[in-house]
């Protein structure tokens, strides 16, 4: 092959890693659509975001956080965590990713299935999560993880979640969501028991509501 040749190859395959590396910047680039500090995955389609963007607005000390919304094969619907990497960052790095079921075969509660006022529950549990990381120190987060190895440390720690989501003004948006998925989806009953031992029950939530409410 003369030298022609060889610089013509060369230069092929140079503009051939550089179009391809392109593209593959350009394909991460697309995949996120980003408001302020949150990014959001392109999957989570625009009724998605209209009723997650209705707690989101109200949560003004969560707006600079960093936080991604991202599509995951996962054993519940929905879950909210730190990225663990930058909890050794400093507090100002911190970043949180929300987590979004894509398993097709789930026998859970679908978000595609869970009607609008019941979304904005489950969204605005899920960021009261990430106002709770906030609240605390590394080791303060670090133990939160350890509470979810036991049913009991669940329980705890999503019943608190869930007086921090009434408390900040979407008891009822909780209802909702507690009340369709214990009694009006189709999730399988293991599912179902499962929700009814860890989260406050429907009842529960109304209780909690009434007895916080400010008296005339």
């Amino acid at each position: 092959m003369v030298l022609k040749e060889w610089v013509g190859l060369v230069t092929g395959l140079v503009i051939s890693s550089i179009v391809t590396a392109q593209n593959a910047v350009d394909t991460k680039i697309k995949r996120y659509n980003k408001i302020g500090n949150l990014k959001v995955d392109t999957t989570f389609n625009s009724a998605y975001l209209t009723d997650f963007m209705i707690p989101y607005q109200e949560f003004a000390d969560l707006h600079n956080c960093k936080i991604k919304i991202k599509s995951k094969k996962l054993k519940t619907t929905m879950a909210a965590r730190p990225h663990f990497l930058s909890l050794l960052m400093g507090k100002r790095n911190r970043r949180y990713v929300i987590l979004v079921n894509k398993k097709e075969s789930f026998k859970g509660v679908h978000l595609k299935d869970v009607p609008s006022d019941a979304r904005v529950g489950l969204f605005a549990h899920e960021l009261m999560h990430i106002r709770d990381y906030e609240s605390r120190k590394v080791t303060g987060v670090m133990e939160r993880g350890f509470q979810y190895l036991s049913q009991n440390g669940k329980k705890k720690v999503e019943h608190y979640t869930d007086s921090l989501t009434i408390a900040a003004g979407f008891g009822q948006h909780l209802y909702e969501w507690a009340s369709y998925v214990l009694h009006h989806s189709d999730a399988c009953e293991e599912y179902k028991s499962f929700k009814s031992e860890v989260y406050m029950s429907p009842v529960t939530i109304l209780s909690q509501m009434e007895s916080t409410r400010p008296r005339p």
